[in-house]
């Protein structure tokens, strides 16, 4: 009998009918072969504010775009221990237990002759951190020693944990999985909470590493029909975004689901041994803004990884400069931040990507975000300078899409995002596992609605990525 146990699926569900509420998951809801898990969206986080009364100053502010935004609740161990974790489709581990008392980003810093305060918010705020829910392993009568060794992880914006690793089940809505691996934090860095990682292992897709990652438990153990899942982050707004094992919900998205084999990008090992790196890697063919083309760059484009962790999109600095430009914007001092006028925020269409085989239209209230400190409002356009390929497609982006993940064949399924209801459709195994055909939305829903969002700041960058 499978060690995964569906505690709450309600018998004599219909696929494509919606589920069954979970108890003590506010929100979760669980079908034959899918569970439905929310995700609670960022709060303004940390941002930099100029520091009052500074001889020689201006009155400026410089917001940062935060990282580990959307988190998820979760238990460890027996009985359940209650934790918040944030996901991250750019990493693939889990681990918790952060450092409350090195969680911290607040500083002092000097840009062009102007003094800047980062101010701590949930994401690193000690306090917060204490809040979250802390892992006893022994206070679970579950708990074994995982044969894996102690290591330290880290990622682009320098958050980094040293962990030892246990086994202990892990309850997630209605569904518990016994024996899982994850990492508990003997130390950590930068952050005040934990990380879900919901990558692939580096070395592909049906390779997770050194140990079995959570999606691929799941599928092993038969709880869903392959390692799969679907991601719904939705506007910020609506609080309403979404993580579905093993579903998808038809009603999320409009047009079709167009179907896009992940690629690898070659990395080197320390020792200079070159291999091929899996992550959710799709190449960016084309961009378009305002009806003018843009180039993106390198003949066919650049290779962008999915990393709804990354409170921004990291893309080529001459195709930042060219979406600057077009917008009538002004690069910020000592930054690559680019200022809009407010009043674009409420204009329909947005950025075009076009990615092999579908286009996606970033719309403007996802790709202008608006900050507002002393009644004043200050807009910005949600993209950073990346150094090097592979760039980012980040948070900002993945909430214009519905995106499904599917590990099995390593597939990305895509669709323009919408949300006109929930039917959700269990995801199948074989090649053809992912379901196909349009969206139940129709497209009004998809683009250019005005939405009044604001998003998180954090004094870091951009989450990144890890070897697993």
């Amino acid at each position: 009998m499978s060690s995964l146990a569906f505690l709450a699926a309600a018998a004599g569900l219909l696929t494509g009918a919606s589920g069954a509420a979970v108890d003590g998951f506010p929100g979760a809801t669980a079908g034959p072969g899918y569970l439905h898990v929310p995700l609670s969206p960022p709060t303004q986080d940390a941002l930099l504010r100029k520091r009052a009364d500074v001889a020689g100053t201006t009155n400026l502010e410089l917001p940062n775009f935060g990282s580990f935004g959307y988190t998820i609740d979760i238990s460890l161990g027996t009985p359940p221990q209650p934790l918040t974790v944030a996901v991250d489709t750019g990493s693939s581990e889990l681990w918790v237990n952060p450092d409350c008392t090195k969680s911290s980003r607040a500083k002092n810093e000097t840009i062009d002759g102007h003094v800047y305060v980062s101010v701590d918010g949930p994401i690193t705020d000690p306090v917060e951190c204490k809040k979250r829910g802390r892992y006893e392993s022994s206070k679970s009568s579950s708990v074994s020693k995982a044969d894996v060794d102690d290591r330290t992880i880290s990622y682009l914006d320098e958050t980094s944990a040293a962990l030892s690793y246990v086994k202990d089940s892990i309850t997630i809505g209605s569904l518990k999985i016994d024996d899982q691996i994850f990492g508990v934090a003997k130390t950590s860095q930068r952050t005040g909470i934990g990380i879900m990682g919901f990558g692939p292992g580096s070395f592909g897709f049906n390779n997770s590493g050194t140990y079995p990652l959570i999606l691929t438990t799941m599928a092993r153990q038969k709880v869903i029909a392959s390692p799969a899942f679907s991601m719904h982050l939705n506007h910020l707004d609506n609080k309403t975004g979404s993580v579905l094992f093993g579903g998808v919900d038809k009603k999320k998205y409009s047009g079709s689901l167009a179907k896009i084999p992940f690629i690898t990008v070659e990395k080197k090992f320390s020792n200079g041994q070159s291999f091929q790196h899996t992550s959710y890697y799709v190449k960016v063919k084309g961009a378009k803004l305002a009806d003018k083309t843009l180039d993106v760059g390198g003949g066919d484009g650049f290779v962008a990884s999915l990393d709804c962790g990354s409170g921004a999109s990291l893309f080529p600095p001459a195709l930042n400069k060219q979406i600057c430009t077009t917008l009538n914007g002004t690069v910020q001092a000592g930054t690559d931040r680019c200022i809009v006028d407010c009043a674009l925020r409420q204009r329909s269409g947005g950025l075009t990507i076009s990615l092999d085989g579908k286009d996606i239209v970033q719309t403007f209230d996802n790709l202008i975000d608006e900050n507002v400190h002393q009644e004043v409002s200050t807009c910005s356009v949600m993209v950073s300078d990346g150094a090097e390929s592979p760039y980012i497609l980040g948070a900002p982006f993945i909430r214009s899409t519905y995106s499904v993940f599917d590990w099995g064949n390593g597939n990305l399924h895509i669709a323009q995002s919408a949300d006109c209801g929930s039917n959700i459709v269990a995801i199948g195994s074989g090649p053809d596992a992912v379901p196909s055909g349009n969206g139940e939305c129709s497209s009004s829903l998809a683009v250019g609605t005005v939405v009044n969002s604001v998003l998180m700041f954090a004094s870091a960058v951009l989450s990144g990525l890890f070897l697993l």
